[in-house]
């Protein structure tokens, strides 16, 4: 089974500058397909071009797609993705907006965004994209598919839905994306993945920032201070690897530094009123139901 979450090798044309980090990929998805990433590596948007998808994110409500509906999902995300039915979807990656103008148009946006509690909901895709969208399907699939040609679509993408998707929709939308400080956010949000003891002294260092001004400065981007974060960071993405049915206490332990099962125990009782052997035993039959639905 095709990882959806996989990021391509594009030709590249040498004498051009752009972007290789951003490209879009068609996906037919079978009923009951489940598709998972503990940390997304980038910014990832999903279209429903038809069918039902069912998406978890972070510790965000579960959230329906219908056909002509989108959703943007922010680098570092612990992310679930189900098919309810068959479904065909484009997803769309980028680090970031290529076209400066772009960036500037959108940074208008801020204001507005500032004034809104975000909601974690769909967005309709607008009937211009929705054709943008089928064009680039033809395309790629008579192989006109290279990183040129997929920076320029991303920029095209931009421009459609600034012109065609209303400001509110706007708003919500690209909320998570064009919030205050987000060159702060991005940083703090890539750096966090290359933590090795987990300590906010270790993270300050890596975002290039005494403890006191990183911690003044977190509080103010995130509302919180960051080893409450981190815990919150932690909670969400073991909670996406504990329901692997293919994984076991010890790779948990592992990879979330728990140094003994009594602390790992006790964590998880905390915050989600479940052991960690449970939890992975209720995957495993979820997984054996499925695939023995008799």
């Amino acid at each position: 089974m095709i990882d959806i979450f996989t990021i391509r090798d594009l030709s590249v044309c040498k004498s051009t500058q752009l972007n290789e980090n951003t490209a879009f990929k068609y996906h037919e998805l079978k009923p009951d397909e489940v598709f998972q990433c503990l940390d997304l590596p980038l910014n990832f948007i999903i279209f429903v071009l038809g069918g039902t998808l069912e998406v978890d994110c972070n510790l965000h409500e579960s959230c329906t797609l219908e056909a002509n509906q989108m959703i943007l999902l922010l680098r570092t995300s612990a992310v679930k993705v189900k098919a309810l039915r068959k479904t065909s979807v484009y997803l769309m990656y980028f680090d970031n907006i290529v076209a400066s103008c772009d960036r500037q148009i959108l940074n208008a946006y801020l204001p507005d965004v500032e004034k809104v509690q975000y909601q974690f909901k769909p967005t309709s895709i607008p009937e211009p994209v929705v054709l943008f969208l089928r064009q680039l399907n033809y395309l790629q699939a008579l192989k006109v598919d290279c990183a040129h040609f997929n920076s320029l679509k991303h920029c095209e993408f931009f421009i459609l839905l600034r012109q065609f998707c209303p400001r509110e929709d706007m708003v919500m939308f690209l909320a998570p994306l064009i919030g205050r400080s987000h060159n702060f956010r991005n940083k703090v949000l890539e750096k966090y993945s290359q933590l090795k003891d987990g300590h906010v002294a270790e993270l300050a260092g890596l975002v290039g920032m005494g403890r006191k001004n990183f911690e003044k400065h977190f509080r103010r981007e995130f509302g919180t201070s960051p080893a409450k974060w981190m815990i919150q960071e932690k909670v969400k993405h073991l909670y996406v690897f504990l329901n692997d049915p293919d994984i076991t206490l010890a790779d948990a332990m592992d990879r979330y530094n728990f140094n003994s099962a009594t602390h790992f125990n006790r964590f998880c009782l905390k915050y989600y009123k479940n052991t960690p052997g449970k939890i992975i035993r209720e995957a495993r039959l979820q997984k054996r139901r499925k695939t023995n639905p008799d």
